[in-house]
């Protein structure tokens, strides 16, 4: 079933990946090994008849179609082929996966909104959360290699304890001709809806939301149906089999080691007798190829196939002890450790005390640090086709000036690199300064110091005098 190695990679080192290429079950050597030792007994028979067997002009033919296989080989888009069907097939896995079914979330819905303590508010919590189980026991079992076999009837299902014999009568009394997959789902909703008509779900927004997220979870089960009914079409996996099944047939002789002075392209001054880059191609291609055909249908007994029986025996469970767990059963409610301290620090073990939080959630400006003192000027854009409005000259903005402890600067530089654009930006401070002062006859410039305006504005004099602080700065 499913081989997992993430402990393995947690931390990233040259040895936690060298010890994953040693690791047998789920590898992509267990995967290729049959077929690469085949492929490897015909390329060593040709390779024998080729040097033993062959006259010289046997030989001949032989380095001809060695060439001409080893030229055909370009005409087949193993690479284009591969990559798209396993990308489809992934996504397809991916898919099953989320859909597989989790009564989790639900459980805790049905706990919180069907209230009561006594056997029958009970009874209707956990026959609702065994109902989803048995709807989905019933679907893997149809689906599902591992699963069919532990439940090969449904009267193995009322033995196993996913429904009563009246329960099982019940289902098989329905007459139908499809499946009966929609059966304890219906129960489902009906006790929900019991439930409301005797006061233990108060509120019509509960059976509302709990209705809904019986009827995704259905739907989820539903889904993962229709994946294993409607699988990815036969001539897309055929023609993936085909090509890279007979690429390597086709390299059986365009890979040969040959002595052919006719085509320099198959011509080899070193005889090797093992095809090493081949094999190497071969690990990569084979193994490609059978990633997507482990992950076509997970629903099975491969090593990386889902766990699926233990996903059935786990949701029972769960979902039985969450049902259960009411708030007769809630801790005493009472202050936390933290109620007067007005920066939490949780504590932390001796081996990790030292460990710091070198990258806390910050934005990356805040990494900008602060140089010097200086006063900020801020004013309106001006646009020459909004200078006049209706005949009249539009009246500008004041500007201001803000009193600024200091400005910002990321880096150091040589003070001569900042001349020229501080040169242009005092000549753009000006422009921009005296072009409305000449526009009005009279303006005034307020200043925030502190973060605060001024009750009265200052002179237009003194506003310009308290720039001249910036422009000597910037000169």
């Amino acid at each position: 079933m499913t081989v997992s190695y993430t402990l393995d990679v947690s931390t990233t080192n040259f040895m936690s990946f060298t010890r994953l290429l040693l690791r047998w079950r789920g590898s992509v050597w267990k995967a290729i090994y049959q077929e690469l030792l085949v492929w490897l007994l015909l390329y060593f028979v040709l390779s024998a008849i080729y040097r033993f067997v062959l006259n010289d002009e046997q030989r001949k033919i032989f380095e001809d179609t060695t060439y001409y296989c080893y030229k055909s080989t370009e005409l087949i888009p193993v690479t284009f082929i591969l990559g798209f069907f396993v990308n489809l097939v992934v996504r397809r896995w991916w898919e099953m996966l989320k859909n597989i079914g989790w009564v989790d979330n639900t459980s805790l819905y049905i706990a919180t909104y069907v209230e009561g303590t006594d056997d029958k508010a009970r009874m209707i919590r956990r026959n609702i959360v065994r109902y989803m189980v048995l709807v989905q026991a019933m679907v893997l079992r149809d689906i599902s290699v591992p699963i069919r076999r532990r439940f090969p009837t449904l009267e193995t299902l009322q033995v196993a304890g996913f429904m009563s014999t009246e329960e099982m009568k019940k289902l098989n009394g329905i007459p139908t001709r499809h499946a009966r997959y929609w059966i304890p789902m219906q129960w489902a909703m009906m006790l929900v809806k019991r439930a409301r008509r005797e006061g233990s779900i108060t509120t019509d927004f509960a059976v509302h939301d709990l209705l809904t997220r019986l009827r995704e979870y259905r739907t989820a089960l539903g889904t993962l149906l229709c994946y294993d009914w409607v699988p990815v079409p036969l001539v897309y996996v055929q023609v993936v089999t085909l090509a890279v099944r007979c690429y390597f047939l086709i390299c059986l002789m365009g890979r040969q080691f040959v002595k052919d002075t006719n085509h320099d392209a198959v011509n080899s001054s070193i005889d090797i007798y093992i095809p090493l880059l081949t094999i190497i191609q071969f690990v990569f291609y084979y193994g490609w190829l059978k990633v997507a055909e482990a992950l076509l249908n997970p629903l099975g007994e491969d090593d990386d196939d889902f766990e699926i029986n233990y996903l059935l025996d786990r949701n029972l469970q769960a979902a039985l002890t969450i049902v259960d767990y009411t708030e007769d059963r809630q801790p005493t409610l009472e202050k936390d450790i933290f109620w007067s301290e007005p920066f939490p620090e949780p504590l932390y073990s001796a081996e990790t005390i030292n460990s710091s939080n070198s990258n806390p959630y910050a934005g990356s400006a805040t990494e900008m640090h602060l140089s010097k003192e200086s006063d900020v000027i801020m004013m309106p854009r001006i646009h020459k086709e909004s200078m006049n409005v209706a005949g009249k000259e539009k009246p500008a903005r004041k500007p201001i000036v803000v009193r600024s402890l200091t400005t910002v600067s990321r880096t150091r530089r040589d003070p001569a690199s900042f001349i020229r654009p501080m040169k242009r930006g005092m000549s753009l401070i000006n422009n921009r300064v005296n072009g409305p002062l000449q526009r009005q006859k009279s303006i005034n410039i307020m200043t925030i110091e502190n973060g605060e305006l001024p009750l009265s504005p200052k002179s237009t004099s003194n506003s310009l005098s308290s720039c001249d602080p910036v422009l000597k700065d910037l000169a």
